[in-house]
């Protein structure tokens, strides 16, 4: 690596991290291009060197992000599986996808957060619809479903990311490992089933 490339690498980070700081303080929509330059200490000419504006700033952390996401779901979607082995290697691809965001979760937790960009929260929703598409709703019958696949997409999708979320702002206080145990035995079983619920009320109405 050239003395030219480190000094790019370096440049980019110190604007990230200034953006990041930025973004823990006030909305994506009140930050401008000065705040970021004079958080990061460099001129607006260095910004723009790497960057069109702060919307292309945040498109391409963005991309980063879901090209990481991307290239799990794409590797997983080569496995030929039946529904009976959905938790069995379902189960690795979660912890993968859970372990980016652990990764990245001094970007993602602001940028899911209320200081950040809503249009970001339903693409992470629209990638978790793809996720069930990919390894389970294309697998079966669409006549076997008692309800619209719409509806059951948008209950798992938005439960998926609610959790995540959640996880991410107290600080991941659990392992990837176990908030993806926890999410792919919830899918499956249901949420009573999954927490231990069904025993206790059925114990308790005995």
């Amino acid at each position: 690596m050239t003395k030219t490339d480190r000094r790019i690498i370096r440049t980019k980070n110190d604007i990230k991290q200034a953006f990041f700081s930025l973004l823990s303080e006030k909305n994506f929509e009140a930050i401008t291009v000065r705040d970021i330059t004079e958080r990061a200490d460099i001129n607006r000419g260095t910004f723009y060197l790497h960057y069109v504006d702060k919307y292309n700033l945040l498109e391409q952390y963005e991309n980063e992000i879901f090209l990481k996401f991307n290239v799990i779901l794409d590797e997983g979607a080569q496995l030929d599986l039946n529904i009976n082995q959905f938790k069995h290697k379902r189960l690795p691809i979660m912890i993968q996808i859970l372990q980016v965001f652990y990764e990245e979760a001094d970007f993602l937790k602001l940028i899911l957060g209320p200081h950040g960009d809503p249009f970001f929260h339903e693409k992470m929703r629209q990638f978790f619809v793809r996720y069930f598409n990919t390894y389970l709703v294309n697998r079966i019958d669409k006549s076997k479903w008692r309800f619209p696949i719409e509806l059951i997409l948008a209950y798992n999708s938005n439960a998926l990311l609610g959790v995540i979320t959640y996880w991410l702002q107290h600080d991941m206080q659990q392992s990837p490992e176990e908030i993806a145990t926890m999410l792919v035995e919830t899918m499956i079983n249901g949420p009573f089933e999954a927490s231990g619920l069904r025993s206790i009320i059925e114990k308790d109405s005995e």
